[in-house]
């Protein structure tokens, strides 16, 4: 009876041994520890990856903006380069234009003053402004010769760097001439038919100066507020006009004319 008693107690102790759950297995487990996804965490990763996306996408319209800008600025860039040629152009043409209208007004004014008869001549080109050059030494040597070969380059063959060259060897030659104030004044119309408004102002000052008495000077003033009208300098040459009346109170009525028309041309207030 003790032996199998003794046999069916070890028994239960084997099987509750081999049923109970060993703490150590719990503990020390082969598989590693993986947490559970945070949601925050992973809504946070996920904007992330969008801003991302959203920069690259910026990043790449930029560019092309940029491309497109830079594109639209050469575009303007030639466009306004065009722009300053045509106005160059037109300025030239304008300057042209007033030159020619102020001849044609020299001619009218010419034509009332010979009706008069005496006083200065204001010029009209008889021919082209482009003429060959001549050769002083063939020029006359006498004064009155020369005076006369001179003027009839200027007024009558339109010859206007002919007659500048002759006109400045009759000054060289005969300073004290009592022709020499008509001869400046003629010197500076041959520069100014030519354009030459800068040597043609200095002609025109030179006439007023050395000259004052001459029957030209008048007009000399006239022609020397219209050479810096036409070189741009409005301001100077209203000035100049304004001291018509100081420096030539007697001056002539067609000198007077002549003022007051290059007064409307420079827009003098």
């Amino acid at each position: 009876m003790f032996l199998p008693g003794l046999l069916f107690g070890l028994v239960v102790l084997a099987a509750a041994a081999f049923f109970v759950p060993r703490a150590d297995a719990q503990v020390f487990s082969s598989q590693p520890y993986v947490a559970a996804p945070d949601p925050a965490v992973e809504q946070l990763r996920i904007r992330v990856e969008q801003l991302e996306a959203d920069l690259k996408r910026a990043i790449d319209q930029a560019e092309t903006l940029g491309a497109a800008l830079g594109d639209a600025r050469r575009v303007a860039d030639e466009a306004d380069i065009g722009r300053r040629q045509a106005q160059a152009e037109l300025k030239t043409l304008s300057d042209r234009v007033e030159a020619l209208e102020d001849r044609l007004t020299d001619a009218a004014a010419a034509a009332g003053q010979d009706a008069n008869a005496g006083g200065a001549i204001a010029l009209t080109p008889a021919g082209p402004a482009a003429a060959p050059p001549i050769d002083v030494a063939s020029l006359p040597a006498d004064e009155a010769a020369l005076f006369e070969q001179a003027k009839a380059l200027l007024q009558n063959d339109g010859n206007f760097p002919g007659a500048q060259a002759a006109f400045g060897v009759f000054l060289t030659k005969f300073p004290k001439s009592k022709q020499a104030g008509d001869a400046q004044y003629y010197l500076g119309e041959s520069l100014l038919y030519q354009d030459d408004f800068a040597d043609a102002a200095a002609a025109y000052g030179k006439l007023i100066k050395d000259y004052p008495q001459s029957a030209n000077a008048p007009t000399g003033l006239v022609k020397l507020a219209r050479s810096l009208r036409l070189m741009g300098n409005t301001a100077q040459a209203c000035r100049t006009l304004s001291l018509m009346s100081q420096n030539f109170p007697k001056a002539s009525a067609i000198a007077k004319q002549l003022a007051d028309q290059e007064r409307q041309q420079a827009k003098c207030s």
